[in-house]
């Protein structure tokens, strides 16, 4: 893993190429040609090579020549992109530049064909896709909110003059078996349409420990369609849909116990001398969890989702220079998510927070065991997640766009309006209240055998209240409204400077109800909040060459500010602001040798105010995780992207990412306790009271200057070989390798327990026609299993102390494609 990773890329580095793999597709199949990659990122179309700013393209050409099939085995293409999907299909956060977040929503935003989509693009139909674009640096000035990091960007195919359509089965081992079909064509003189669908069965590449059968479950159905109108009149419309249905299993997720803890030793009588937290790599564990048991209808446990997505684009060109465009956009989601949220054997664990001494021992007494000692605060920890979430959002953007000889200007207008509903729907399975009476007497007797003087523990009474079935129902409602507008003025021939802005108010309102089952519904809790927000961006950009570009920009973007959970309003936490950046960038894109080579650079330096991190603090009688603006950060970072093709039918393509992010400033309450044990291995203040003025002891919070972003990889790197040869008049042979590495990171802000590199090289070969093609690959090919990203968690098994759990890489998977087209 981690020598593994240095290692290779010292190997890697010697070549001298670390490109790019998004930029162009290798060496076409038999017939086609080098197109020229036409991109959007600016909300108007411009060849990749000429667009000032930094954007990776993966195509549809690159996505089949490699056999990609999600957008998580697209984004190692794709330089300072990282994407991971190892918590479930749903539970992805991608990260751009180094810019992450543990909790609450990410820096960056999905689109498709321009319009905002809210969700998870996990299992997005990737046959439906023209190309992805991803947008680095800053977007908020044009694409709006959740874009301060950058936007990726769907485009999806649209029908052509002649039908053309093509079938496409993926089979592989582990039960795994993928199926895509879709037809493009002309309905009519400028009236055309396009279908597909998609039936992924996964059936689960692990097995769970505690029962033997297998978890990971995948399976989703999919349908797009697409109708689209142009004449080659001024007037053109598109309507587009999508829906997805997706049912998962429990993911494969793994806890490490906090007994493995190994640093921060504390003495306190709720730790006993045992560690506080866990310094090191995690490395990955069988899953072991009995989610069966915990749930009335175990065959429904998992993640069952309904998605349909829908979009209406109209343009209409006033004149040959003046376009006005309609976008419309429509999400609805519901999802039913069931899951054991310990991830561990054992359910309806007793949580003893503190307890002592409260007489003598009954007879016989037997020295030094003379005490009967009593609990005094205590939990039945129902670990698990049960709840319905509903989510409807409509989006209106209209702008209108002035091309002239050397002026474009544009000015738009943007509403966004979001219900987002979700309600607790647990019932506790029959059995559990027996289960959670035995789990509280072994809980007793355990920690009596631990404490030297214990005679007898006073049993603890465990009745049904302690397993309410929680009803809790918290509504975030979201408008946003905003302006925008461009200018990019042509000073030369050669050199152009663009203005870009948005104005937006966002107000966010957040009802919440927190009750069980068989309680009357409470009067809600509401709190509500706006933020308001201009964000600049600047482009200079200097045509030197026909082959050579380079460019500067300024540009600052936002994240929403937002609320936090019911139990963290109640501790007094119910906000939290807006994260804000700048970031400088200085960049050149270049063909060299008649196109053989391709090499673009991009350096960049952000500066972040308020960033949002996930803190704990104490709601006896648990602990709840929330996000506040816990400090500021500084991101120096750098991609190479580069193409080599110095013969038509071999084809190099890579891409390296160096990402340097740390604070500059910031507080930690957890850091600030380690802080504290480390002198007597005890939590009573020696390094400083954080607030004196309050009754009791609350250690000095811990400064988080010079600690690495959490999530944030310092190095990743992807190398693409392919090689193509005619093997007679209709077919060419082709093989091709490819090796991604990332290098570790950290769980948290305080940069102890951390991911560890890795390094997963995929192989391919087959044989290729302008109609028929058959491909056998391996993922994974060394079955690298280092774990892709932690999270610091709660052990329910322990008295709710410090422990990590992860998701289980996927395993070496071999399969073949068979695809046919007309």
């Amino acid at each position: 893993m981690t020598h593994r990773f240095k290692a290779s890329l010292l190997a890697v580095s010697a070549l001298t190429s670390v490109p790019a793999m998004a930029q162009q597709e290798a060496a076409p199949a038999r017939g086609a040609s080098d197109d020229v990659i036409i991109v959007t990122a600016r909300k108007t179309e411009e060849t990749l090579q000429e667009a000032p700013t930094t954007v990776s393209v993966v195509t549809a050409a690159a996505i089949d020549r490699l056999g990609l099939d999600n957008l998580t085995d697209i984004a190692k293409t794709v330089p300072g992109l990282v994407f991971d999907d190892t918590f479930g299909r749903d539970a992805n956060r991608p990260v751009i530049r180094g810019q992450a977040n543990i909790l609450g929503q990410s820096g960056v935003a999905f689109f498709i064909d321009g319009i905002y989509y809210s969700g998870s693009l996990a299992d997005y139909d990737v046959d439906t896709v023209e190309r992805f674009e991803v947008v680095k640096g800053p977007q908020s000035a044009l694409y709006g909110r959740n874009t301060y990091s950058g936007a990726i960007n769907l485009i999806s195919k649209a029908p052509g003059d002649t039908w053309t359509g093509r079938v496409q089965a993926d089979i592989a081992e582990d039960d795994r078996y993928e199926v895509t079909a879709n037809v493009r064509g002309p309905l009519a003189p400028g009236l055309g349409i396009a279908l597909g669908g998609r039936v992924l069965d996964n059936a689960g590449a692990f097995r769970n420990a505690f029962d033997g059968t297998k978890i990971g479950k995948q399976q989703s159905y999919s349908g797009f369609g697409l109708l689209q109108f142009n004449n080659g009149g001024p007037f053109r419309a598109s309507l587009r849909a999508n829906y997805n249905v997706l049912d998962d299993g429990q993911p494969a997720i793994f806890a490490q116990p906090a007994n493995a803890n190994n640093c921060f030793p504390d003495n306190s009588a709720l730790y006993r001398g045992q560690s506080r937290y866990f310094c090191g790599t995690i490395q990955p564990q069988q899953v072991n969890t009995d989610y069966r048991r915990q749930f009335v209808d175990p065959e429904n446990v998992g993640l069952e989702s309904k998605t349909l997505n829908a979009a209406f684009r109209m343009d209409f060109d006033f004149t040959d220079e003046l376009t006005l465009t309609s976008l419309t956009g429509y999400n609805r989601r519901t999802a039913n998510t069931k899951t054991d949220g310990d991830y561990s054997p054992n359910s309806f664990n007793m949580v003893i927070f503190a307890y002592g001494a409260t007489g003598p021992a009954p007879a016989p007494i037997v020295p030094p065991r003379t005490t009967r000692f009593t609990a005094f605060a205590t939990s039945v920890q129902d670990f698990t997640f049960s709840n319905r979430q509903v989510t409807d959002d409509w989006s209106q953007e209209l702008r209108l766009a002035y091309e002239g000889e050397r002026i474009q200007l544009m000015l738009g207008g943007y509403y966004f309006d979001q219900s987002d509903v979700s309600r607790d729907t647990r019932i506790v399975p029959p059995g559990s209240l027996a289960r959670a009476q035995a789990n509280s007497a072994a809980a007793t007797a355990s920690l009596c055998a631990q404490l030297p003087t214990c005679g007898i523990f006073t049993p603890i009474n465990v009745t049904a209240a302690n397993l309410p079935e929680s009803r809790n129902i918290n509504q975030f409602d979201i408008e946003n409204k905003a302006i925008f507008g461009s200018a990019t003025f042509d000073i030369t021939d050669t050199l152009s400077f663009s203005a870009e802005g948005r104005y937006a108010e966002e107000q966010i309102r957040q009802t919440t109800f927190t009750f069980n089952n068989g309680q009357a519904l409470p009067a809600p809790r509401v709190v509500q909040a706006t933020f308001k927000e201009f964000t600049p961006r600047f482009t200079l950009s200097w045509q030197a060459s026909r082959d050579n570009l380079f460019y500067a920009v300024y540009a600052e973007g936002q994240k929403p500010g937002g609320f936090n959970s019911n139990q963290a309003i109640l501790a007094g936490f119910p906000t939290f602001d807006p994260e804000d950046n700048k970031t400088y960038e200085i960049g050149t894109k270049n063909t060299f040798f008649d196109g053989k080579l391709t090499a673009n650079l991009a350096l960049y330096h952000t500066e972040v105010k308020g960033y949002q991190i996930t803190q704990n603090v104490s709601v006896p009688p648990n602990q709840v995780s929330l996000t506040r603006n816990g400090g500021d950060a500084r991101i120096n970072g750098a991609e190479l992207e580069l193409l080599i093709r110095p013969v038509r039918n071999f084809t190099v393509t890579a891409n390296y990412s160096y990402v340097n992010a740390k604070f500059t400033a910031g507080t930690d309450e957890n850091l600030g306790l380690i802080n504290d044990l480390i002198d007597d291995r005890l939590a009573n203040c020696s390094t400083g009271d954080q607030f004196p003025n309050i009754a009791g002891c609350q250690s000095l919070f811990g400064s988080i200057r010079g600690k690495r972003v959490p999530r944030a990889p310092a190095h990743t790197m992807f190398v693409d070989v392919d090689y193509r040869r005619p093997v007679s008049s209709e077919w060419d042979f082709f093989v091709g390798s490819n090796v991604n590495m990332v290098s570790t990171s950290f769980d948290q802000v305080l940069n102890f327990a951390e991911t560890g590199g890795s390094v997963v090289v995929d192989a391919r070969l087959g044989f290729q026609s302008d109609r028929f093609r058959v491909m056998a690959y391996a993922r994974n090919l060394f079955d690298e299993d280092s774990v892709a990203q932690i999270i610091r968690y709660a052990d329910a098994n322990a008295d709710l102390r410090r422990n990590f759990i992860a998701g289980l890489r996927p395993p070496r998977r071999i399969g073949i494609i068979l695809t046919a087209s007309f």
